[in-house]
């Protein structure tokens, strides 16, 4: 057996995973044993793994077990055990239940010390404080978790049930609620909590609720003025305004003649005018009020919105001027240096060289658009490895061990999840000790996840690996496509995760949706056998570089289109598309967010990619460039 080198200093360097090939064998026996429950048998093979990473799931198998019986100093013992794992908060988590369901409140409040995070165990926790006699503190997160939106966890209904026999919420309080449902979409909510309200607060919930049905009744309001009936005519008005904005600023108009809104009410609604305008193609607000609006609140978010609108339109001047609102910090960023120096170049306004020169020196998609402008090579800023790493200690090298050996089993998501929580626990000379633990055993992704964790841009090695190397090159030889930008677009989508599964469904390395996949497999005459399949990066590859290939035929060779089509969709492009932008114009005033960065982190990606490989980059065709969008 391995268990000197592990018992000679948790500081030492990772061992091998072939060096616990025993101690996993005789896990994997001794987790079978107890499934048949924890006798002699079990007890001597536990004993025989006290130095193996996966003992801790063992324990908590047992652990799990004997809640009922467990004590809050047992529980706190093992939790101090399995400190550096998820395996932790899991066992938590399920402790606290059990008291709680138990009603076992001075064992629940012995296992923690502050408040848990998850709304569930919050309701109990002060359900705990109730039970102890603590009444001040309990009714005070009673009155906290209330105050939302949404109907709150069944499991706080004991303690607001408790709470209202001794007074409830106040006026005050109820209508916060109400406001924050009126905000949430919730008009169920709304009529809810008039059943707690003084008679004078229920004239103003029946108003905001009649007002959230019909937001058109905030026009011409004359009703006499109460002291809530200004935050109604401007919930009125904002959901008005993403209706038809246009009304919304009429009203708005009226309303502050004959009514007095706080400064920060009418802030708030002209915000929410502007903001809906900008996005609106039928009915904004005048387009002088709006720009007024956007250049007195000086809001990044609204002024981002503003400047793409001017970018698209190629209206040089008024990009000049929206840049003025910005941020400094925003402001300096390589997005919008590059279109002060567009735009200054198209108004033939000094300083567009100077710009573009020091925008040439970053690694970026601006940074390589700016280093094409001006015939400069692109730069990579790579940041090399440093010769000594230094030692994972603690939790730290329990949480790799951990991952390495779940890795060997199999269990890729386990590790997966082990892995991102010791990330989330090291510092950053630990995270990227982690990075080339990852990059040496081939473990691309989880080197990627370190990068990422510990915000270590220049870590090329880390960032970019050349990961399921040879199946890129081979669906690329079938499909005639570039085999760096087919690896850049899984390293997007993924992250190089051959298990990644986004909100939506989409599967694997390319990030598949199934419907996507079985039309990729009838087009090319092959079985789809399910989107299991979806998740072996052979598999993925080859349907997802078929897809990408057609949609480069469909738009005649271009990328741009090609990529922003593979994010969100052919038909989106196509409403997109009005043949008049140049491609960047086109590209960074693309309606999606996510869209934006994805095709400019995949063409970005795909230079550094072959910059690093020794081959030579270009950002964009001539064809790319020369097109009109």
């Amino acid at each position: 057996m391995a268990t000197g080198a592990i018992q000679a200093s948790v500081s030492a360097p990772l061992p091998a995973a072939e060096q616990w090939s025993s101690e996993r064998a005789l896990y994997q026996s001794a987790k079978s044993e107890l499934a048949t429950g924890a006798g002699q048998r079990y007890s001597e093979m536990r004993a025989q793994l006290a130095h193996y990473p996966l003992r801790i799931d063992l324990d908590l198998a047992v652990n799990l077990g004997q809640l009922h019986h467990m004590k809050a100093n047992e529980a706190r013992e093992f939790l101090n055990q399995a400190r550096g794992t998820p395996l932790a908060s899991r066992f938590l988590v399920a402790y606290l239940r059990h008291k709680a369901q138990d009603g076992r409140w001075k064992s629940f409040l012995g296992a923690i010390d502050t408040p848990p995070e998850m709304p569930e165990l919050q309701c109990y926790y002060y359900r705990a404080l109730l039970a102890t006699g603590k009444t001040e503190p309990a009714f005070k997160g009673a009155s906290k978790l209330w105050n939302v939106g949404y109907s709150q966890d069944s499991a706080c209904d004991p303690l607001f049930s408790a709470w209202m026999a001794q007074g409830g919420p106040d006026d005050d309080l109820i209508w916060s609620r109400a406001l924050n449902a009126f905000d949430a979409k919730n008009g169920y909510l709304i009529r809810y909590v008039k059943r707690f309200a003084s008679n004078e607060l229920q004239l103003d919930l029946d108003e905001l609720a009649v007002v959230y049905q019909r937001p058109s009744r905030v026009e011409g309001d004359h009703h006499s003025h109460r002291p809530r009936h200004g935050d109604i005519l401007m919930a009125g008005v904002a959901r008005l305004a993403q209706l038809n904005p246009q009304r919304a600023y009429h009203a708005l108009l009226a309303l502050t003649e004959d009514h007095s809104l706080s400064d920060a009410q009418v802030e708030s609604a002209k915000s929410d005018i502007a903001r809906h305008s900008l996005f609106a193609k039928r009915s904004p607000a005048p387009e002088a009020w709006v720009t007024q609006q956007v250049a007195a609140l000086r809001r990044d978010k609204l002024t981002v919105i503003w400047l793409r609108n001017a970018i698209a339109e190629s209206e040089w001047q008024a990009v000049q001027q929206g840049l003025q609102w910005l941020s400094d910090g925003l402001r300096s960023q390589d997005r919008w240096t590059y279109w002060d120096a567009r735009s200054r170049e198209a108004l033939f306004v000094e300083g567009s060289g100077a710009l573009f020169g020091k925008l040439a020196s970053q690694r970026s998609f601006h940074g390589f658009l700016a280093a094409e402008r001006i015939a400069q090579p692109y730069q990579l800023n790579e940041m090399k490895p440093s010769v000594e790493s230094a030692e994972l200690s603690g939790s730290i090298w329990l949480g790799a061990a951990r991952a390495q050996e779940l890795l060997a089993l199999g269990l890729r998501e386990e590790a997966k999840e082990q892995w991102q929580h010791t990330l989330n626990q090291a510092n950053f000379s630990g995270q990227m000790t982690l990075g080339m633990i990852a990059l040496q055993r081939g473990w691309s992704d989880f080197g990627v996840d370190a990068a990422i964790t510990g915000g270590n841009w220049d870590r090329l090695d880390l960032r970019f690996p050349y990961a399921f190397w040879k199946e890129f090159q081979s669906a690329a030889k079938d499909t005639e496509q570039d085999p760096f930008a087919l690896i850049a677009l899984a390293r997007r989508e993924s992250g190089l995760n051959p298990l990644a599964r986004s909100k939506v469904g989409a599967r694997g390395l390319m990030q598949l949706m199934p419907a996507t996949a079985r039309s990729v497999a009838k087009e090319n005459g092959v079985s789809y056998r399910g989107v299991r399949t979806l998740y072996d990066p052979q598999v993925s590859i080859a349907f997802g570089t078929s897809y990408y290939a057609g949609l480069v035929e469909r738009y005649d060779g271009n990328r741009v289109k090609a990529l922003a089509a593979y994010n969100a969709g052919p038909s989106r492009v196509s409403r997109w598309l009005s043949d008049s932008q140049s491609v960047d114009q086109w590209v960074d005033s693309l309606p999606f967010a996510e869209t934006r960065e994805y095709v400019q982190a995949v063409l970005t990606y795909r230079v550094i990619y072959r910059l690093r490989a020794g081959e030579p980059a270009m950002l964009l065709t001539q064809g790319e460039r020369d097109e009109l969008y």
